[in-house]
């Protein structure tokens, strides 16, 4: 089967807390995020030269022996949901553990992967507090079929991972000067998601991010970070709450 790959990175500790995994980054992205860290995922380029999932397997085989787990990435990898099961169902074969990193955009095709089996762990970005305008403005562009849909996942996910057909459940707020950057929008954020294992409050890239008025700016200051994941252990029943930062990495907040 043919696959538009971006990249593959043989071993990361960044992508899963705990776990050493082989990073999988797929091509294309229904949504254009201003700060996005992986742009150059997002449109797929008319001359792309599709690759067989074979040779992806390949490098989940050489790594099998040392790592933990495959995380799938993009872009969006359920854009591509026959290549990703295929995927999936080989790195399952090798006895290894399933993440997929998702905007929600498909909750049909999460619960398709994880209903076969086929997905242990969800990486959930939540862009901002989950009513419409508030989205929006930090997507940019957003219809609302797409933000309905996105809202199942947050729903699916956490019945997926009552009914233990997930392990680990992780939502996580990538924040930025004007993008979710209030205690409030956090706070809001963090009661929504509630069943998730964690809610990371993460340090955004000015540096990497599409938006030129976005590059212009500073990244938000790891103390104003944990000022905002307070408020998130404070004001919501999340069981675990965490900054992450380039420099820093994850550290768990207490209130």
């Amino acid at each position: 089967m043919k696959l538009n790959l971006g990249d593959v990175i043989p071993t990361s500790t960044l992508d899963w807390p705990g776990k050493v995994v082989l990073v999988v980054f797929m091509w294309g992205c229904p949504m254009k995020c201003p700060y996005c860290s992986n742009a150059r995922f997002i449109e797929v380029p008319e001359d792309i030269q599709p690759v067989d999932t074979e040779s992806v397997n390949a490098k989940v085989l050489d790594a099998s022996r040392f790592v933990d787990g495959v995380v799938f990435s993009g872009g969006e990898p359920f854009m591509q949901p026959a290549a990703l099961k295929e995927m999936a169902s080989f790195v399952k074969e090798q006895g290894l553990l399933v993440g997929v990193h998702t905007n929600g955009a498909y909750p049909g095709r999460i619960a398709e992967l994880a209903n076969t089996g086929l997905l242990d762990a969800v990486f959930l970005d939540v862009k901002a507090p989950l009513e419409y305008e508030a989205y929006r403005a930090a997507c940019r562009e957003l219809e609302m079929d797409a933000f309905a849909a996105i809202k199942r996942s947050l729903a699916l996910c956490c019945e997926l991972r009552r009914d233990n057909k997930i392990k680990f459940f992780e939502a996580r707020t990538t924040v930025f000067q004007g993008i979710s950057d209030q205690p409030e929008d956090i706070a809001r954020i963090a009661c929504a998601v509630e069943c998730a294992d964690a809610y990371v409050v993460q340090q955004g890239r000015p540096e990497v991010a599409m938006d030129e008025r976005l590059k212009a700016t500073e990244s938000i200051h790891r103390n104003r970070l944990l000022e905002l994941a307070r408020a998130a252990r404070e004001r919501s029943k999340v069981k675990t709450v965490k900054v992450r930062t380039h420099l820093f990495g994850d550290e768990i907040v207490t209130a």
